[in-house]
């Protein structure tokens, strides 16, 4: 059939055939043998680039490896750099867990990104600390040769023989602070860790080794008083080889040894003080008729105690009456409630609700904070229960930077084995 001629049920239309020439110069260049060194390792450089580039997007969509607390924390410094490093420095909670958690070399680090000069300088110490505080005392002494010729090494130094006395290691305190001559601070801490465990003739003894020992004297009449054996007072006193000393013990120790009357002044409770009262002792039915009836504009304390037992009376009372402040406090003590108790869902409704909640434009950091604190609780409470994968996409999903970083600490507390803080130096 010649072009354009009918075949079949229609029209059959031989187009010419279209051809590309392309030169064999250039078909030469794209060959492999053609090409040089120098580009292949280009050529190879941007794939490579290419490829890690949607490894890391899919690792951040999808991540098929372990989550841990330290990935968490380095992604909430991370948030703070992408958002143009806000404020004096990072979130400090980040520093702290990082810390608490043993990450030591990561919690430098941050400390480091502190815009303050004595933000920095407390992230040193505090670090020190905290080491100490986790039982590491040789590292936290290798970190205080670390500050040598800097004025922080003295005070790194007395932070650690505090806690070695505290702890019942006097000898090792004494070692730790000799090459800056303070040791009062350490003999006082010792005598106190004494008195804790009823040696009270071992602080007597500590006690006369520093000038400042008589300060003893008070911290053993109170545990004697608190133990009720104050008849012990001279029984000690009469085994103390310095009869002056001996005097002075009981002249101080009198004044703890016996409870002294407080003056106590009589302020008539209001009908919304009674509410209160009546809440901590479980009775929400009268305490909710008090508040509805005279008009008690704050009621989230009330509300909160009774959303353990009864919730829905307790958030029926809270939108019933509350000022918006009292409201959005009292959301965000439901939303941490609910997380606690394992109801994911229902504190993510609540926080919906209090973020909807409007302080206006003067209360918007208070408004955020409450924010921010039920999105901490949730996502400890929910990583807890099902696991990191999930809340971490809801973690991220956050809109501000904020509130993402809070969500990532939260998920860190929950995956993490921080030790506790024992001592307040």
């Amino acid at each position: 059939m010649k072009h354009g001629e009918r075949g079949g049920g229609g029209y059959r239309r031989d187009w010419p055939a279209r051809t590309l020439s392309v030169s064999n110069k250039f078909m030469g260049l794209l060959s492999s043998r053609r090409l040089g060194p120098g580009l292949k390792v280009a050529v190879f450089s941007v794939l490579l680039c290419v490829v890690v580039g949607l490894g890391w997007m899919l690792w951040r969509r999808f991540p098929l490896h372990k989550i841990t607390d330290q990935d968490l924390l380095r992604e909430a410094v991370a948030e703070w750099k992408k958002a143009g490093e806000p404020g004096n420095g990072p979130n400090y909670q980040i520093f702290e867990q990082q810390a608490a958690q043993g990450y030591y070399e990561d919690a430098a680090a941050t400390g480091r990104l502190f815009k303050r000069a004595e933000d920095v300088q407390w992230s040193i110490v505090e670090l020190v600390k905290i080491r100490a505080e986790a039982g590491d005392i040789q590292g936290a002494k290798n970190s205080i040769k670390s500050l040598a010729g800097s004025a922080l090494q003295k005070k790194a130094a007395e932070v650690v023989a505090l806690i070695q006395a505290h702890d019942g290691d006097l000898s090792g305190a004494l070692e730790t602070i000799a090459p800056f001559g303070q040791s009062d601070e350490v003999f006082l801490a010792y005598g106190g860790h004494q008195i804790e465990m009823g040696d009270f003739e071992g602080a007597l003894d500590t006690a006369g080794r520093t000038k400042s020992g008589y300060q003893l004297f008070y911290d053993i009449g109170d545990a004697l008083r608190t133990r009720g054996e104050q008849s012990r007072a001279r029984k000690l006193a009469a085994h103390m080889k310095d009869r002056k000393f001996a005097a002075l013990f009981l002249e101080c120790a009198r004044f703890t040894l016996w409870p002294h009357p407080e003056e106590v002044r009589v302020i008539r409770a209001t009908p919304c003080d009674d509410a209160y009262f009546e809440a901590t002792r479980g009775k929400f039915a009268e305490a909710d008729e008090v508040l509805r009836k005279n008009g008690c504009s704050n009621v989230s304390f009330v509300a909160v105690h009774q959303y353990e037992v009864d919730p829905s009376g307790a958030e029926r009372l809270l939108r019933d009456t509350s000022n918006p402040q009292d409201l959005a406090f009292g959301l965000g003590q439901f939303a941490a409630v609910a997380a606690r108790n394992g109801n994911i869902v229902e504190a993510l409704r609540l926080l919906n609700d209090l973020q909807s909640v409007n302080l206006g434009e003067k209360n918007k950091p208070l408004a955020e904070a409450r924010g921010t604190d039920a999105i901490h609780q949730i996502a400890r409470a929910w990583t807890i229960k099902s696991g990191p994968k999930a809340v971490l996409k809801w973690a991220r999903s956050r809109p501000t930077t904020e509130q993402r970083t809070w969500a990532l600490i939260g998920m860190a507390e929950a995956l993490g084995h921080a030790t506790g803080r024992r001592h307040c130096l």
